[in-house]
C-alpha cells in the first residue's frame, strides 16, 4: 500500500509539473490541486494521451508539404477567390507555417468578411497564441451564423476564450449550452471551475462525476 501511495503521489506531481511546464489553461492547475489523484488521471487522459505522437521535424514536414503549398499558392494567385485562400491557409497551417496561414485567411476575409472557414482559421491561430480577445472576435460571427460549426469545436474554443477573459457570466451561459450540446470534457471542467469559485461545489462535483462516468 505504501508503494502504491508513493507511485500515485509521484504520478500526481509529474502531471502537475507537466501542466505548469506546458503552460496549460489555468483551470487544469486548479483541477489538479482540488481533485488530486483523480484530477491527475483526468489531466493525463485529456491532455497527454491525445498528443502522444511521433513529431516529425518542422523542416521535414514543410518539405513534404512543398508541392501542396506550391499548388495552393498558384491557385490563389490565378483564381484568387476566398475558397482558394482558405485552402492555402489550411495547408500552411498543417505545415506549421502559422504566419503565412494567417495572411492567407486575412486575404479571404478581405473579399468575404463573413467567411466562416477563414474566421475559424484565424481563431485557431489566435488560440494557439493565447490571444483570447482575437479568438472571441473571430468566433462571435461564427457562433451567430452556425453554433454547430466544426461539430462544436468552434463552440468549445469560444467558451475557452470567454473563460480566459474572465467574462464569467457569458462563459457560464455558453459553457452550459456547450455541455448540453456536445458534452466536451474541457467545457465541463471550465464550468465546474467557475461554479467552485462561486461556491456552488455540489453542482461542480456532480458535473465532473458525470463526465468521468462517461469517459469510463
Amino acid at each position: 500500500m505504501g508503494a502504491i501511495a508513493f507511485l500515485m503521489a509521484g504520478f500526481w506531481m509529474l502531471m502537475l509539473f507537466d501542466c505548469i511546464r506546458s503552460n496549460a489553461a489555468r483551470h487544469w492547475i486548479f483541477i489538479l490541486i482540488f481533485f488530486n489523484i483523480p484530477g491527475a488521471f483526468l489531466y493525463f487522459l485529456l491532455r497527454r494521451v491525445p498528443y502522444i505522437t511521433i513529431e516529425l521535424p518542422p523542416q521535414f514536414r514543410r518539405w513534404t508539404y512543398r508541392k501542396k503549398i506550391w499548388d495552393a499558392e498558384a491557385a490563389a494567385k490565378t483564381i484568387g477567390k476566398p475558397h482558394q485562400f482558405v485552402n492555402l491557409g489550411n495547408i500552411l497551417l498543417e505545415a506549421r507555417l502559422p504566419e503565412r496561414a494567417f495572411n492567407a485567411y486575412e486575404q479571404a476575409l478581405s473579399q468575404e468578411p463573413d467567411n466562416l472557414n477563414a474566421l475559424w482559421g484565424l481563431a485557431s491561430i489566435s488560440l494557439q497564441r493565447k490571444q483570447y480577445d482575437e479568438v472571441k472576435q473571430h468566433l462571435d460571427l461564427v457562433q451567430k451564423k452556425d453554433p454547430d460549426y466544426k461539430f462544436g469545436e468552434a463552440s468549445l474554443a469560444y467558451g475557452q476564450a470567454l473563460y480566459e477573459l474572465s467574462e464569467w457570466d457569458a462563459a457560464k451561459a455558453h459553457l452550459r449550452d456547450d455541455v448540453k450540446r456536445w458534452s466536451h470534457p474541457e467545457a465541463v471542467i471550465m464550468l465546474a471551475t467557475i461554479q467552485i469559485q462561486e461556491g456552488d461545489t455540489d453542482r461542480a462535483k456532480e458535473g465532473l462525476a458525470t463526465m468521468m462516468y462517461k469517459l469510463r
